[in-house]
Protein backbone atom coordinates (compact mmCIF):
# COMPACT_ATOMS: atom_id res chain seq x y z
CA UNK A 1 0.00 0.00 0.00
CA UNK A 2 1.56 3.32 -1.11
CA UNK A 3 0.38 5.90 1.43
CA UNK A 4 2.41 8.62 -0.27
CA UNK A 5 0.28 8.28 -3.41
CA UNK A 6 -2.86 8.41 -1.25
CA UNK A 7 -1.54 11.59 0.42
CA UNK A 8 -0.84 13.20 -2.98
CA UNK A 9 -4.35 12.26 -4.13
CA UNK A 10 -5.75 14.14 -1.14
CA UNK A 11 -3.43 17.07 -1.78
CA UNK A 12 -4.62 17.44 -5.39
CA UNK A 13 -7.91 16.11 -6.76
CA UNK A 14 -9.17 14.93 -3.38
CA UNK A 15 -8.68 18.33 -1.77
CA UNK A 16 -10.49 20.15 -4.55
CA UNK A 17 -13.35 17.65 -4.63
CA UNK A 18 -13.76 17.64 -0.84
CA UNK A 19 -13.59 21.43 -0.67
CA UNK A 20 -16.45 21.66 -3.16
CA UNK A 21 -18.54 19.41 -0.92
CA UNK A 22 -17.48 20.40 2.60
CA UNK A 23 -16.00 23.88 2.25
CA UNK A 24 -19.39 25.47 2.85
CA UNK A 25 -19.49 24.05 6.37
CA UNK A 26 -16.16 25.62 7.29
CA UNK A 27 -17.10 28.93 5.66
CA UNK A 28 -20.44 28.92 7.48
CA UNK A 29 -19.01 28.51 10.96
CA UNK A 30 -16.29 31.12 10.39
CA UNK A 31 -18.81 33.60 8.97
CA UNK A 32 -21.06 33.09 11.99
CA UNK A 33 -18.20 33.62 14.44
CA UNK A 34 -16.94 36.71 12.66
CA UNK A 35 -20.49 38.05 12.56
CA UNK A 36 -20.64 37.74 16.32
CA UNK A 37 -17.29 39.50 16.74
CA UNK A 38 -18.39 42.39 14.56
CA UNK A 39 -21.70 42.55 16.39
CA UNK A 40 -19.82 42.85 19.68
CA UNK A 41 -17.90 45.82 18.33
CA UNK A 42 -14.42 44.34 18.19
CA UNK A 43 -11.95 47.06 17.22
CA UNK A 44 -10.74 47.25 13.64
CA UNK A 45 -7.13 47.15 14.85
CA UNK A 46 -7.87 43.95 16.72
CA UNK A 47 -9.54 42.52 13.66
CA UNK A 48 -6.53 43.25 11.47
CA UNK A 49 -4.13 41.30 13.66
CA UNK A 50 -3.47 37.67 12.73
CA UNK A 51 -4.02 35.92 16.05
CA UNK A 52 -4.80 32.41 17.22
CA UNK A 53 -8.53 32.95 16.75
CA UNK A 54 -7.96 33.20 13.00
CA UNK A 55 -6.27 29.79 12.94
CA UNK A 56 -8.34 27.96 15.53
CA UNK A 57 -11.61 27.46 13.55
CA UNK A 58 -9.85 25.91 10.55
CA UNK A 59 -7.42 24.04 12.79
CA UNK A 60 -10.09 22.47 14.98
CA UNK A 61 -12.24 21.66 11.93
CA UNK A 62 -9.33 19.83 10.30
CA UNK A 63 -8.14 18.10 13.48
CA UNK A 64 -11.63 16.81 14.23
CA UNK A 65 -12.06 15.69 10.62
CA UNK A 66 -8.70 13.90 10.65
CA UNK A 67 -9.36 12.07 13.93
CA UNK A 68 -12.89 10.97 13.00
CA UNK A 69 -11.90 9.75 9.54
CA UNK A 70 -8.91 7.87 10.93
CA UNK A 71 -11.16 6.09 13.43
CA UNK A 72 -13.65 5.40 10.63
CA UNK A 73 -10.87 3.96 8.47
CA UNK A 74 -9.91 1.67 11.36
CA UNK A 75 -13.51 0.44 11.58
CA UNK A 76 -13.77 0.02 7.81
CA UNK A 77 -10.66 -2.10 7.75
CA UNK A 78 -11.99 -4.20 10.62
CA UNK A 79 -15.64 -4.58 9.66
CA UNK A 80 -15.75 -3.85 5.94
CA UNK A 81 -18.92 -2.76 4.18
CA UNK A 82 -21.06 -3.57 7.23
CA UNK A 83 -20.64 -0.01 8.53
CA UNK A 84 -20.75 1.96 5.28
CA UNK A 85 -23.57 4.46 4.87
CA UNK A 86 -26.25 3.94 2.25
CA UNK A 87 -26.67 6.41 -0.60
CA UNK A 88 -29.94 7.59 0.97
CA UNK A 89 -28.20 8.36 4.28
CA UNK A 90 -25.48 10.32 2.50
CA UNK A 91 -28.08 12.33 0.58
CA UNK A 92 -29.94 13.07 3.82
CA UNK A 93 -26.82 14.59 5.36
CA UNK A 94 -26.16 16.51 2.16
CA UNK A 95 -29.64 18.02 2.46
CA UNK A 96 -28.83 18.91 6.08
CA UNK A 97 -25.74 20.75 4.79
CA UNK A 98 -27.91 22.71 2.34
CA UNK A 99 -30.34 23.72 5.09
CA UNK A 100 -27.51 24.66 7.46
CA UNK A 101 -25.89 26.96 4.89
CA UNK A 102 -29.21 28.58 3.96
CA UNK A 103 -30.01 29.20 7.63
CA UNK A 104 -26.53 30.66 8.14
CA UNK A 105 -27.08 33.03 5.20
CA UNK A 106 -30.42 34.14 6.65
CA UNK A 107 -28.71 34.73 10.00
CA UNK A 108 -26.02 36.88 8.38
CA UNK A 109 -28.72 38.87 6.57
CA UNK A 110 -30.56 39.22 9.94
CA UNK A 111 -33.79 38.09 8.29
CA UNK A 112 -35.34 36.83 11.55
CA UNK A 113 -34.07 36.17 15.10
CA UNK A 114 -35.00 32.49 14.75
CA UNK A 115 -32.00 31.96 12.46
CA UNK A 116 -29.64 32.79 15.35
CA UNK A 117 -30.22 29.24 16.52
CA UNK A 118 -28.06 28.05 13.62
CA UNK A 119 -25.06 29.12 15.71
CA UNK A 120 -23.59 25.95 17.17
CA UNK A 121 -22.94 26.61 20.85
CA UNK A 122 -21.32 24.39 23.48
CA UNK A 123 -23.68 22.77 26.01
CA UNK A 124 -24.17 24.79 29.20
CA UNK A 125 -21.94 22.55 31.30
CA UNK A 126 -19.18 22.93 28.72
CA UNK A 127 -19.68 26.69 28.66
CA UNK A 128 -19.28 26.81 32.44
CA UNK A 129 -16.11 24.76 32.19
CA UNK A 130 -14.49 27.00 29.58
CA UNK A 131 -16.23 30.30 30.34
CA UNK A 132 -12.94 32.02 31.17
CA UNK A 133 -11.46 31.56 27.72
CA UNK A 134 -12.37 33.56 24.63
CA UNK A 135 -11.44 30.57 22.45
CA UNK A 136 -14.35 28.34 23.44
CA UNK A 137 -16.60 29.13 20.48
CA UNK A 138 -13.66 29.05 18.10
CA UNK A 139 -13.07 25.48 19.27
CA UNK A 140 -16.47 23.91 19.67
CA UNK A 141 -18.48 24.67 16.50
CA UNK A 142 -15.69 23.87 13.99
CA UNK A 143 -14.93 20.68 15.91
CA UNK A 144 -18.55 19.52 15.65
CA UNK A 145 -18.81 20.31 11.93
CA UNK A 146 -15.42 18.77 11.20
CA UNK A 147 -16.65 15.51 12.70
CA UNK A 148 -19.87 15.75 10.67
CA UNK A 149 -17.99 15.73 7.37
CA UNK A 150 -17.83 11.95 7.68
CA UNK A 151 -21.52 11.91 6.71
CA UNK A 152 -21.08 13.99 3.54
CA UNK A 153 -18.03 12.49 1.81
CA UNK A 154 -17.02 13.60 -1.65
CA UNK A 155 -16.62 10.96 -4.31
CA UNK A 156 -12.85 10.69 -3.89
CA UNK A 157 -13.32 10.18 -0.14
CA UNK A 158 -15.76 7.38 -0.89
CA UNK A 159 -13.18 5.79 -3.17
CA UNK A 160 -10.69 5.92 -0.28
CA UNK A 161 -13.28 4.33 2.01
CA UNK A 162 -13.63 1.45 -0.44
CA UNK A 163 -9.84 1.14 -0.48
CA UNK A 164 -9.84 1.02 3.34
CA UNK A 165 -12.44 -1.76 3.24
CA UNK A 166 -10.38 -3.72 0.74
CA UNK A 167 -7.31 -3.67 3.00
CA UNK A 168 -9.07 -6.05 5.39
CA UNK A 169 -6.82 -4.65 8.11
CA UNK A 170 -7.91 -2.05 10.71
CA UNK A 171 -4.48 -0.39 10.99
CA UNK A 172 -4.03 -0.18 7.22
CA UNK A 173 -7.59 1.12 6.85
CA UNK A 174 -6.85 3.84 9.41
CA UNK A 175 -3.62 4.77 7.61
CA UNK A 176 -5.43 5.04 4.27
CA UNK A 177 -7.97 7.53 5.64
CA UNK A 178 -5.35 9.38 7.72
CA UNK A 179 -3.05 9.85 4.72
CA UNK A 180 -5.86 11.01 2.46
CA UNK A 181 -7.50 13.47 4.88
CA UNK A 182 -4.09 14.84 5.88
CA UNK A 183 -3.46 15.53 2.20
CA UNK A 184 -6.70 17.51 1.88
CA UNK A 185 -5.88 19.67 4.91
CA UNK A 186 -3.62 22.39 3.40
CA UNK A 187 -6.31 23.60 0.99
CA UNK A 188 -8.93 23.70 3.76
CA UNK A 189 -6.50 25.58 6.04
CA UNK A 190 -5.83 28.22 3.39
CA UNK A 191 -9.55 28.72 2.74
CA UNK A 192 -10.36 28.86 6.45
CA UNK A 193 -7.73 31.45 7.36
CA UNK A 194 -8.38 33.46 4.20
CA UNK A 195 -12.08 33.58 5.05
CA UNK A 196 -11.28 34.80 8.56
CA UNK A 197 -8.94 37.56 7.35
CA UNK A 198 -11.23 38.68 4.54
CA UNK A 199 -14.02 39.02 7.07
CA UNK A 200 -11.81 41.38 9.08
CA UNK A 201 -10.27 43.41 6.27
CA UNK A 202 -13.59 44.10 4.58
CA UNK A 203 -15.86 43.72 7.60
CA UNK A 204 -18.39 46.22 6.24
CA UNK A 205 -19.21 44.03 3.25
CA UNK A 206 -18.08 40.60 4.29
CA UNK A 207 -21.26 39.36 6.00
CA UNK A 208 -23.42 40.25 2.99
CA UNK A 209 -20.94 38.75 0.52
CA UNK A 210 -20.59 35.61 2.65
CA UNK A 211 -24.37 35.24 2.87
CA UNK A 212 -24.77 35.50 -0.91
CA UNK A 213 -21.93 33.03 -1.41
CA UNK A 214 -23.51 30.54 0.99
CA UNK A 215 -26.84 30.80 -0.82
CA UNK A 216 -25.18 30.00 -4.16
CA UNK A 217 -23.22 27.12 -2.59
CA UNK A 218 -26.36 25.69 -1.00
CA UNK A 219 -28.20 25.84 -4.33
CA UNK A 220 -25.24 24.08 -5.97
CA UNK A 221 -25.36 21.30 -3.35
CA UNK A 222 -29.14 21.08 -3.62
CA UNK A 223 -28.89 20.65 -7.39
CA UNK A 224 -26.46 17.80 -6.73
CA UNK A 225 -29.07 16.02 -4.61
CA UNK A 226 -31.80 16.64 -7.22
CA UNK A 227 -29.49 15.26 -9.90
CA UNK A 228 -28.66 12.07 -8.01
CA UNK A 229 -32.34 11.31 -7.26
CA UNK A 230 -33.30 12.16 -10.88
CA UNK A 231 -35.71 14.91 -9.85
CA UNK A 232 -37.83 16.08 -12.82
CA UNK A 233 -36.19 19.52 -12.70
CA UNK A 234 -32.46 20.02 -12.26
CA UNK A 235 -29.78 22.13 -13.89
CA UNK A 236 -28.42 19.30 -16.03
CA UNK A 237 -31.79 18.50 -17.62
CA UNK A 238 -32.51 22.17 -18.26
CA UNK A 239 -29.07 22.59 -19.86
CA UNK A 240 -29.61 19.50 -22.03
CA UNK A 241 -32.94 20.81 -23.32
CA UNK A 242 -31.60 24.32 -23.96
CA UNK A 243 -28.37 23.30 -25.72
CA UNK A 244 -29.70 20.37 -27.76
CA UNK A 245 -31.64 21.27 -30.94
CA UNK A 246 -35.23 20.03 -30.89
CA UNK A 247 -34.59 17.96 -34.00
CA UNK A 248 -31.86 16.01 -32.20
CA UNK A 249 -33.60 15.39 -28.87
CA UNK A 250 -34.32 11.68 -28.75
CA UNK A 251 -31.94 10.89 -31.62
CA UNK A 252 -28.51 11.91 -30.30
CA UNK A 253 -26.14 8.98 -29.81
CA UNK A 254 -28.82 6.33 -30.33
CA UNK A 255 -27.40 3.11 -28.91
CA UNK A 256 -27.23 0.17 -31.33
CA UNK A 257 -28.99 -3.10 -30.55
CA UNK A 258 -26.66 -6.14 -30.71
CA UNK A 259 -28.21 -9.58 -30.24
CA UNK A 260 -31.26 -8.07 -28.60
CA UNK A 261 -29.23 -5.96 -26.15
CA UNK A 262 -28.46 -2.23 -26.26
CA UNK A 263 -24.74 -1.94 -25.54
CA UNK A 264 -23.19 1.36 -24.46
CA UNK A 265 -19.81 2.24 -22.96
CA UNK A 266 -19.45 5.16 -20.55
CA UNK A 267 -15.88 6.32 -20.00
CA UNK A 268 -15.09 7.96 -16.67
CA UNK A 269 -12.71 10.90 -16.92
CA UNK A 270 -11.34 13.27 -14.31
CA UNK A 271 -13.75 15.95 -15.52
CA UNK A 272 -16.86 13.81 -15.99
CA UNK A 273 -18.34 11.18 -18.28
CA UNK A 274 -18.18 10.43 -21.99
CA UNK A 275 -20.57 10.39 -23.71
CA UNK A 276 -22.49 12.97 -21.69
CA UNK A 277 -25.75 11.92 -23.32
CA UNK A 278 -27.10 8.96 -25.27
CA UNK A 279 -30.46 7.50 -26.22
CA UNK A 280 -31.91 4.02 -25.72
CA UNK A 281 -35.27 2.41 -26.46
CA UNK A 282 -37.70 1.38 -23.75
CA UNK A 283 -38.33 -2.32 -23.18
CA UNK A 284 -34.98 -3.50 -24.55
CA UNK A 285 -32.23 -4.61 -22.10
CA UNK A 286 -29.26 -2.26 -21.72
CA UNK A 287 -25.71 -3.44 -21.05
CA UNK A 288 -23.64 -0.53 -19.81
CA UNK A 289 -19.87 -0.85 -19.52
CA UNK A 290 -18.31 1.69 -17.16
CA UNK A 291 -14.57 2.20 -17.65
CA UNK A 292 -11.91 4.24 -15.87
CA UNK A 293 -8.26 4.62 -16.80
CA UNK A 294 -6.06 6.67 -14.48
CA UNK A 295 -8.96 8.60 -12.95
CA UNK A 296 -8.77 10.24 -9.50
CA UNK A 297 -11.95 12.27 -9.18
CA UNK A 298 -15.46 12.16 -7.78
CA UNK A 299 -16.63 10.67 -11.08
CA UNK A 300 -15.43 7.24 -9.86
CA UNK A 301 -18.47 7.11 -7.55
CA UNK A 302 -20.89 6.28 -10.39
CA UNK A 303 -24.57 6.53 -9.40
CA UNK A 304 -27.66 5.79 -11.50
CA UNK A 305 -30.30 5.78 -8.79
CA UNK A 306 -33.29 5.25 -11.08
CA UNK A 307 -31.90 1.81 -11.96
CA UNK A 308 -30.39 1.06 -8.51
CA UNK A 309 -26.82 1.30 -9.77
CA UNK A 310 -24.20 2.50 -7.29
CA UNK A 311 -20.64 1.58 -8.30
CA UNK A 312 -17.34 2.73 -6.76
CA UNK A 313 -14.63 2.14 -9.34
CA UNK A 314 -10.88 1.97 -8.85
CA UNK A 315 -8.70 4.49 -10.75
CA UNK A 316 -8.20 1.80 -13.41
CA UNK A 317 -11.29 -0.37 -13.57
CA UNK A 318 -14.14 -1.73 -15.66
CA UNK A 319 -17.62 -2.71 -14.54
CA UNK A 320 -20.62 -4.01 -16.48
CA UNK A 321 -24.16 -3.29 -15.29
CA UNK A 322 -27.40 -4.47 -16.85
CA UNK A 323 -30.91 -3.07 -16.61
CA UNK A 324 -34.06 -2.68 -18.68
CA UNK A 325 -35.66 0.78 -18.95
CA UNK A 326 -39.44 0.49 -18.97
CA UNK A 327 -40.44 4.17 -18.81
CA UNK A 328 -39.78 6.88 -21.36
CA UNK A 329 -38.09 10.10 -20.32
CA UNK A 330 -34.73 11.58 -19.37
CA UNK A 331 -32.70 9.93 -16.61
CA UNK A 332 -29.58 11.43 -15.07
CA UNK A 333 -26.52 9.45 -14.02
CA UNK A 334 -23.88 11.18 -11.94
CA UNK A 335 -21.19 10.93 -9.32
CA UNK A 336 -22.54 10.55 -5.79
CA UNK A 337 -22.33 14.33 -5.24
CA UNK A 338 -24.13 15.25 -8.45
CA UNK A 339 -21.04 17.20 -9.55
CA UNK A 340 -20.37 15.21 -12.75
CA UNK A 341 -23.39 14.10 -14.75
CA UNK A 342 -24.75 12.59 -17.93
CA UNK A 343 -28.22 12.09 -19.39
CA UNK A 344 -29.80 8.93 -20.79
CA UNK A 345 -32.86 9.55 -22.97
CA UNK A 346 -35.37 6.69 -23.19
CA UNK A 347 -37.68 6.76 -26.22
Amino acid sequence: MNYWIIFLTGLTTGGISCLAMQGGLLASVIANQKGEELGQGKSKQGLMELDALDWLPAGMFLLSKLVVHTIFGFLLGALGSVITLSLEARLAFQIFTVLFMLATAMNLFEVHPVFRYVLIQPPRFVNRWIRNTTKSKALFAPMVLGAMTIFIPCGVTQAMEVLAINTGNPVMGALVMFSFVLGTSPLFAIVGVATAKLSERWNKWFLQIAAVGLIFMSLYYLNGVLTVINFPINWQKITYLVTTPMSQIGDDNLVEVVDGVQKVTVEIKNNGYSPKSFTVKAGIPVEMTIKSDGVYSCALAFTFKQFKINEFLDPVDERVVRFTPTEKGMFTFSCSMGMYTGVMKVI
